[in-house]
């Protein structure tokens, strides 16, 4: 059984049973209404969290799914909490979208709600060039035809660990960069410290998005819903592939995690190499200061009013001047084998 998808832009709701297609771009009471005329189908919506109109239409759609005011409260928030919450028939999650600016080095979060049952679900979220749940629904069609709601729940899931895997992708290969620069045994320049530091505060920003979300995945790997109509064997397949999911976030959490450690370690290396090199420099001009002052101290010593051999002779000029060169030599032999010059 195929599904017929149109061509143009993707809509913003798709009502569709094991058979096709039954209507799109539906909205509030004429989706419900076709969800009640069909009793197989099931309906997907997009909603802009960021304005009225999906504020509203949400409103309207929690009502007639029995949802509280407390569940729409979360449904609304743009704090961007990550959460995992069943509410009766309904599952409900709330997460973050991220798409970092690479050519700033600045990380950008949408917050996105859920709420699903057997039959219906609803998105609520700011779409992004990257991230377009209308889209990627409509591209995975087939896949929605047979795995009803729960199947689009999955699909959407995955696609918001791809913007976390796609940041770690490129934070991996910027710190490997700055790392690589080390090797030669010279500290960071100071363009190479600030693009270090806008990538930590990245990775700490992503971090506070990853991390409470090993709780929802977690959750909603651990009550996975339960296929209407289908045997054990449906029940574990749904359950694994919620695992699956789980697991992907957890790798992607941790290597986070590790990127975080990696980073520090490039910036303390680089601190580390700029205090030898500070060392070195200090070590260079104590040498060559100690040099230096080799004549300047013969001289003041031959020049003082003391009667000494040779004094106010000629060869007493060349002893001191020989003095002066043999002493200067042999400091800087002594520091050469040190390093200090």
């Amino acid at each position: 059984m195929t599904t017929d998808v149109r061509s143009g832009p993707a809509p913003l709701s798709r009502v569709w049973t094991p058979r096709g297609v039954i209507a799109e771009d539906l909205q509030g009471e004429d989706l419900g209404d076709v969800l009640e005329m069909h009793s197989d189908a099931y309906a997907w919506w997009v909603l802009p969290k960021g304005d009225g109109y999906g504020e509203r239409e949400l409103r309207g759609a929690a009502e007639a799914m029995g949802l509280d005011g407390l569940v729409i409260k979360d449904l609304l928030a743009q704090d961007g909490r990550a959460k995992f919450e069943e509410v009766g028939p309904a599952r409900i999650i709330t997460t973050n979208v991220v798409a970092l600016d690479r050519e700033r080095v600045e990380l950008r979060s949408h917050p996105m709600s859920v709420v699903v049952t057997e039959r219906i679900l609803i998105c609520l979220v700011d779409p992004t060039p990257d991230f377009r749940p209308n889209d990627l629904f409509t591209s995975h069609a087939d896949v929605l035809t047979t795995g009803g709601t729960d199947a689009a729940l999955r699909e959407l899931m995955i696609a918001v660990l791809n913007t976390y895997e796609n940041v770690v992708t490129w934070m991996e290969e910027a710190s490997d960069a700055l790392a690589s620069q080390l090797f030669a045994l010279e500290p960071l320049s100071r363009p190479e410290q600030l693009r270090a530091f806008r990538l930590r505060t990245v990775l700490s920003q992503l971090h506070r998005v990853t991390d409470p979300m090993r709780t929802v995945m977690a959750d909603a790997a651990a009550n996975p819903p339960t296929p209407a109509g289908k045997k054990t064997s449906g029940a574990t397949q749904v359950r694994r592939r919620w695992t699956m999911i789980d697991e992907r976030h957890t790798r992607v959490a941790n290597g986070v995690d590790a990127l975080r450690e990696s980073l520090q370690a490039v910036v303390q290396t680089s601190l580390s190499l700029s205090d030898a090199q500070g060392n070195d420099t200090m070590k260079k001009l104590s040498g060559w200061a100690a040099i230096i002052a080799v004549p300047t101290l013969v001289s003041s010593f031959v020049g003082m009013n003391v009667a000494f051999p040779l004094e106010s002779t000629r060869a007493g000029f060349w002893v001191a001047l020989a003095l002066m060169v043999v002493v200067a030599a042999v400091l800087y032999v002594v520091f050469k084998v040190k390093r200090w010059v």
